[in-house]
């Protein structure tokens, strides 16, 4: 009797070799409730409906978007606009990958290299005065810690928009590139635009330049 249940411990034991298959795809960079520090590398406030945002995942390890939200403001509202601005992200990016939001009346060529397009009102319908920011998850699992920002949150700077690399009104009327050096987020803004080409973490292109959109 003991040698049957000594077999039938060692079967068990070698039925269960100790890996899981779901840690290919982790829950954001890690296991439980941790973040890879996503980024905006791209940021485009164009003419008419002209507008997207690049999100870059600098990490090695694939990401659960579930664990992600995109957050925007409206004119100085607070994060999210009551919900009207808040988006909740799905699905997996990829290791040094992109994923690309933008609005549905986007030119097609912007469109065609996007990930989702979204009808008005969303976080990417801003004109340059909105704030916008990506939240990944706290410990609780809610949505409250801010990887990354473009702007402030219940500030309106005026119609021209704020100041990035020391030129005025930036993020309207322009598209933002994050320099090739930048490896993660920063949800300090004013340390984020800097106040010129050299202290910024920006480079600021004409409106309606997306000829570097998806190739971070």
């Amino acid at each position: 009797m003991k040698r049957f249940f000594l077999i039938f411990i060692l079967f068990l034991f070698a039925c269960s070799d100790g890996s899981d298959d779901s840690s290919d795809v982790n829950n954001g960079g890690g296991s439980g409730n941790e973040t890879v520090n996503l980024f905006f590398s791209e940021y485009a406030e164009g003419s008419s409906n002209n507008k997207y945002i690049e999100i870059y995942n600098p990490s090695s390890t694939i990401v659960n978007l579930n664990n992600y939200q995109i957050k925007g403001t409206n004119n100085g509202t607070a994060w999210g606009d009551n919900g009207e601005r808040e988006l909740a992200l799905g699905g997996t990016l990829a290791a040094n990958s992109v994923y690309i939001i933008c609005t549905d009346a986007a030119d097609p060529d912007i469109i065609a290299k996007s990930d989702l397009a979204l009808p008005y009102e969303s976080p990417v319908h801003y004109n340059g005065n909105d704030a916008i920011a990506i939240f990944g998850i706290d410990s609780s699992g809610n949505h409250t810690v801010i990887l990354d920002v473009i702007g402030v949150q219940s500030s309106d700077p005026g119609p021209a928009g704020w100041n990035v690399a020391g030129v005025t009104g930036a993020t309207k009327d322009h598209t933002l590139v994050r320099k090739s050096s930048i490896s993660k987020g920063n949800s300090n803004w004013e340390n984020s635009s800097g106040t010129s080409t050299s202290n910024s973490e920006w480079e600021v292109k004409d409106i309606d330049d997306w000829t570097s959109l998806g190739s971070r």
